[in-house]
């Protein structure tokens, strides 16, 4: 999903995925696990039925409503994922990806208000969570993006590097981070952590070359050398 969706890969999630259904039909689990790659396959119409079979035999798991509520988005559906981004919501309340999540659905929605809503919870818990966990590296740069998002620049920078330095090899953290310093204007830093993501396995070209989150790089010479080293 992020680093390599090669059709080799893809074709192994769809293999894994059947066995999961195979090994345990009654798992919630399972159908989420073959929802996701069906997603990831964009065969959306069967992996939606699959949500649907894993929200009903388990309506407290997150990952479903979750991805369920992805998969909308992905679509294009931003309606039918704020309303499973609501329900995953009130599964797991205190995690600062929903609204997140919802404030991309809003955006689609063109309701800029909303948006900023959104960007308010998501800030307000990944301060709440912090206060308890403040090495969390995933919070530290989801709320980075948030504070950037609403025009609190000092705060959020100091969040991405607070995350960069917690675990400066993960490629996860360090790809998130270098979309918020994108975000900020921060164009050569930016870079320089994108780079060090590639370095440490965030291989996939296409993804790269189409993250909206990126944009602010793609002009500078530094950006196009990196990509032309990506395999």
């Amino acid at each position: 999903m992020y680093f390599d969706a090669s059709d080799v890969n893809l074709t192994q999630a769809d293999d894994s995925s059947r066995r999961a259904l195979e090994l345990d039909p009654d798992q919630a689990e399972s159908h989420v696990s073959r929802g996701l790659a069906l997603t990831l396959n964009k065969r959306y119409e069967p992996a939606e039925v699959e949500f649907q079979t894993a929200v009903r035999l388990n309506p407290k798991l997150f990952e479903a409503w979750y991805f369920y509520a992805r998969a909308c988005l992905e679509q294009g559906r931003p309606e039918q994922a704020l309303e499973r981004f609501d329900q995953a919501g009130q599964v797991r309340p205190e995690d600062c990806q929903v609204p997140m999540f919802k404030a991309q659905a809003f955006k689609a929605l063109e309701q800029p208000e909303r948006v900023q809503g959104e960007l308010r919870v998501a800030k307000d818990l990944a301060e709440a969570y912090l206060q308890l966990n403040p090495d969390d590296a995933r919070t530290l740069y989801l709320g980075a993006a948030a504070l950037a998002g609403l025009g609190e620049r000092t705060q959020s920078l100091e969040w991405v590097r607070r995350a960069r330095d917690v675990d400066p090899e993960d490629p996860v953290m360090l790809y998130n981070v270098a979309c918020v310093l994108a975000s900020l204007g921060e164009v050569d830093e930016a870079i320089d952590t994108l780079g060090l993501a590639v370095e440490n396995g965030m291989g996939h070209k296409e993804w790269i070359a189409h993250d909206p989150d990126l944009e602010p790089l793609r002009q500078s010479p530094r950006f196009k050398a990196l990509m032309e080293k990506v395999g």
